[in-house]
């Protein structure tokens, strides 16, 4: 899934060390305490990927009814919001997006006050009562009534706030568990990455299924129980494994961890509140602006090469590196991001998901990445060894090359669904699997590499802020998916224009042939403009990526 290197999905080596007494108590080798953890992790990323799974389903779903319902469903089961597709789209992406930024503050918070432990029970917290509150909107008393999406967005912020305590805390647990140097963290990590995957993996079936076959809200309000049988099993078996993990600071007790809360609800009623005035409406539209685009990108570029000028000598290549990867980072999140939204709409409604007399779920699909990472990273990871041994292993920009341009040829199987769905007809859902699976393939190459590139490249004194400043680059990927897959509408309607036409005559609007093109040639283009610049990318590294 994504969650990728940039991605809170893949956690930087923790910073702190562990104690040995409470290593002694280990299991496979390592303490037990990490499969606490990984146990409610999954559960955190469970009720995480359930939401990301169903949120465009939802908001996109007719009023009056699902558009495919199950077989055997009544007329109008299963109501959505109602949204059109370009506004829930750009929904989707402020949501994933924000699940990237809101961690910074989370961890700063976490580090200079309460301690992981503390900040990552509020997160969990936070998460399970905003899954609460998307639950309630499905009771009769508010979903037809007029605060009804107010709350949705209420209980959408309160997630986003509750992932950015619980993220950056739950990652840095697990380093914290072992002391400096100690070889097995690199497979702890890999342990603690499958928990991930699995919980990613699992919620479609239990969210997914509940959402599309009962009910929205069913699917919702499941993935507050994951949260919160995740956390009273961490509360329960905490003392006994891992009691003197995640303290707070020393100048801190961490006694105001309770404040946040309250804290919390207060800003995440506020967010709401501007959704139902129209203000986020109108903060969204001018963000959106061409001339704010490239004012803020003009800044950070600008930032960005004042920074690298004053580095030392020696660190100007490593950090200069760092952000060209970024850029190149982004591309590849941008394009793999569609899977929860245009990829998930198209799935939803052009696709053939037919087997026998049974209509396979739409987010059933979301499955088959998680998947695949869990049957195929292990082996991707023994490749990585096997070449590094041979001095063979690719330097990072090849890596991201190799990525860019699995993810791009992946979206040749969505310009072939979406040929065969022309004039009315159904794509083929093997075409849909197969996209899944040649882009996941270039997530595992690229993905894993990232955030471990920033902690090796980066220089002591900036490694926090260059951390941050990579998740910044997830938040801006994330949202501008959410905003590229807005585009799919104006582009049918022929208001917005691509310049290559598949299926129709060139005097005609465009079709989804057409927009899935578009990730081909920009992923390809950009993982063959990494390749060929490889050489000079690797000089840069100075070889800090081994």
């Amino acid at each position: 899934m994504t969650p990728q290197s940039a991605s809170v999905r893949y956690p930087a080596p923790g910073l702190h060390t562990g104690d040995s007494a409470h290593n002694a108590s280990t299991f496979m080798g390592h303490p037990t305490g990490l499969f606490l953890l990984f146990f409610v992790e999954m559960w955190e990323r469970f009720s995480y990927y359930g939401m990301r799974g169903i949120l465009v389903l939802y908001l996109t779903t007719p009023q009056n009814g699902m558009r495919n319902p199950p077989t055997g469903a009544p007329p109008g089961f299963n109501p959505g919001a109602g949204w059109s597709d370009a506004v829930a789209n750009t929904a989707y992406g402020w949501y994933t997006g924000l699940a990237y930024l809101a961690p910074i503050i989370g961890g700063m918070i976490a580090d200079k006050l309460i301690g992981t432990h503390r900040s990552m029970i509020v997160g969990g917290l936070l998460i399970a009562l905003g899954h609460i509150m998307l639950g309630v909107c499905g009771t009769p008393m508010i979903e037809h009534g007029p605060y009804n999406m107010t709350v949705f967005v209420f209980g959408l912020a309160l997630i986003v706030l509750g992932t950015g305590h619980f993220k950056p805390s739950v990652s840095v647990m697990v380093g914290q568990l072992y002391q400096q140097g100690d070889p097995r963290r690199e497979t702890a990590f890999g342990i603690f990455y499958m928990g991930i995957n699995l919980g990613a993996a699992l919620q479609v079936y239990v969210v997914g299924t509940l959402g599309e076959l009962v009910g929205w809200h069913w699917g919702f309000g499941a993935a507050a129980v994951g949260m919160l049988l995740g956390l009273a099993a961490y509360v329960a078996l905490r003392p006994k494994l891992i009691s003197n993990i995640g303290l707070p600071p020393e100048n801190s007790n961490g006694s105001i961890a309770g404040l946040f809360l309250p804290i919390g609800v207060v800003i995440a009623a506020f967010v709401a509140y501007g959704f139902h005035v129209g203000a986020l409406q109108k903060f969204d539209k001018f963000v959106s602006q061409a001339w704010f685009v490239g004012v803020a990108a003009g800044l950070a570029l600008a930032w960005a090469t004042w920074f690298t000028i004053r580095q030392k000598s020696v660190d100007r290549g490593p950090v200069a590196s760092i952000f060209i990867f970024m850029l190149f980072n982004a591309v590849f999140w941008l394009s793999f991001e569609q899977a929860g939204s245009s990829i998930n709409i198209f799935t939803d409604r052009d696709t053939n998901r037919m087997i026998g007399g049974f209509q396979v779920p739409t987010t059933w699909f979301q499955s088959i990445n998680p998947w695949l990472i869990i049957v195929f990273a292990p082996i991707t990871g023994v490749m990585w060894t096997w070449l590094s041994q041979r001095r063979s292993n690719p330097s990072q920009p090849y890596k991201i090359s190799i990525g860019l341009i699995f993810v791009g040829l992946g979206y040749l199987f969505m310009v072939w669904a979406a040929m065969q769905a022309a004039d009315g007809r159904k794509a083929a859902m093997w075409l849909i699997a197969a996209n899944y699976f040649v882009a996941t393939v270039g997530e595992i190459v690229l993905s894993p590499t990232g955030l471990s590139y920033v902690t090796k490249a980066a220089p002591k004194e900036h490694t926090s802020l260059l951390m941050g400043v990579w998740f910044i680059s997830s938040f801006i990927a994330n949202l501008g998916a959410g905003k590229v897959a807005a585009m799919v509408e104006p582009i049918l309607e022929g208001k917005q224009r691509l310049p290559w036409h598949l299926a129709s005559s060139p005097d005609g609007p465009n079709t989804q042939a057409d927009f899935f093109l578009l990730f081909v040639i920009t992923s390809c283009s950009a993982g063959l403009l990494i390749f060929a610049f490889g050489p000079l990318l690797k000089r840069l590294t100075a070889g800090r990526d081994t």
